[in-house]
């Protein structure tokens, strides 16, 4: 590689942290100028109880709300001051992974901005999202480690996943579960093989199959577990059909699911409409970004996951499993894309890979 292009590279780089450094006070400073209440709902409970007012909560709440508290070294006391903070801290983060690329595709700068857009909207305020970013971030770091193997990258994601899911979302537990499944079927059945769309499609069929065994096997081991799994999105959502704050709401067509094959059937069916969105045009134009941004993570997603090889194979085990623990859980579309934005440093190795790969031919 000649001077000039090396130039030209670091110069591109050198835009892209601009932009968004730029793209994070614009944003910020209109936030809450035009954002409606909704955007705020949790926030606002969040703020309260780290300032002490109320003490109604539950466990997730009471996990952020100490979280802030033992951060707040500059004696915050509203929503704006945490959100430019926070956006401060995230964003050092962030640029810190991205200096160190000397090479970043224009399209792999488009979906950083794009996710950058979305995290100062959602995620980079007093909420617990922020903190799920952080616990991904770290995840990062393991995985981007060149010096330790897939053995040690496995078991250091799954503690942190655990200690997440015993101090803060305990189905991240599920997620840990997944990860060591899909990471045996790979060892056992894919491992040293090429990689291609059938061994990918293998895979996918036999994580699914393990995954509905193991829920099955809940089901004999704790009836009330096993419903609060099957019936995660219809809990969350039966009281929400008639809200104005629930318009891209998910439910299952089929129904409730009264028993395991409709369980199964209706997380087949879901697990289709949250990779391709393409439903959320009749709830109003202004969702058409958001179906841009989850087709092109899917796109990337199904992409990369033939040009794997043993030593990147769990960028696509983290997230598929991110994946099937949200075909449960997220009870719309608008959680699902805003949780899955915390993982954007994950899905932009994976555009790397791509685009690393294309290089080469």
């Amino acid at each position: 590689m000649n001077k000039s292009k090396s130039l030209f590279i670091n110069k591109r780089v050198f835009c892209l942290v601009l932009v968004i450094i730029l793209e994070t006070f614009f944003v910020k400073s209109m936030q809450f100028k035009i954002l409606p209440e909704k955007y705020f709902y949790d926030s606002t409970r969040i703020l309260r109880l780290a300032n002490g007012i109320s003490d109604v909560t539950d466990k997730s709440y009471s996990f952020a709300a100490n979280f802030f508290k033992s951060i707040n070294i500059f004696g915050f006391t509203t929503l704006m001051q945490w959100a430019y903070f926070l956006s401060f801290a995230s964003m050092v983060l962030i640029v810190l992974v991205l200096v160190k690329n000397k090479k970043i595709s224009l399209k792999n700068c488009l979906f950083v901005v794009a996710s950058v857009g979305l995290l100062n909207i959602y995620v980079f305020n007093i909420s617990k999202d922020i903190i799920q970013f952080l616990f991904f971030y770290l995840m990062f770091i393991i995985l981007n480690n060149k010096k330790i193997d897939n053995h040690q990258k496995l078991f250091l994601s799954c503690v942190i996943l655990l200690l997440e899911a015993l101090g803060f979302r305990v189905y991240y537990l599920i997620m840990a579960m997944l990860m060591l499944t899909i990471y045996f079927i790979y060892e056992k059945m894919i491992r040293n093989k090429k990689i291609n769309k059938k061994t990918v499609k293998k895979l996918l069929f036999v994580a699914l199959m393990l995954f509905f065994i193991e829920v099955f096997v809940v089901q004999l081991i704790s009836t009330n577990n096993y419903n609060s799994i099957i019936n995660a999105r219809y809990i969350a959502n039966v009281n929400r059909e008639s809200s104005p704050d629930a318009v891209t709401v998910i439910n299952d067509l089929i129904g409730k699911n009264t028993n395991f094959i409709k369980f199964i059937l209706n997380y087949l069916i879901n697990f289709i409409r949250m990779l391709l969105p393409i439903e959320l045009i009749t709830k109003g134009v202004k969702y058409v970004p958001f179906i841009f941004y989850q087709l092109f993570i899917t796109f990337t997603l199904f992409k990369t996951s033939t040009k794997l090889n043993d030593k990147n194979i769990m960028w696509l085990i983290t997230f598929i499993s991110f994946i099937m623990i949200s075909v449960i859980f997220e009870p719309d579309f608008g959680s699902f894309i805003r949780h899955e934005s915390t993982l954007f440093l994950i899905m932009f190795e994976m555009n790397k890979i791509i685009d690393e790969q294309r290089e080469e031919l």
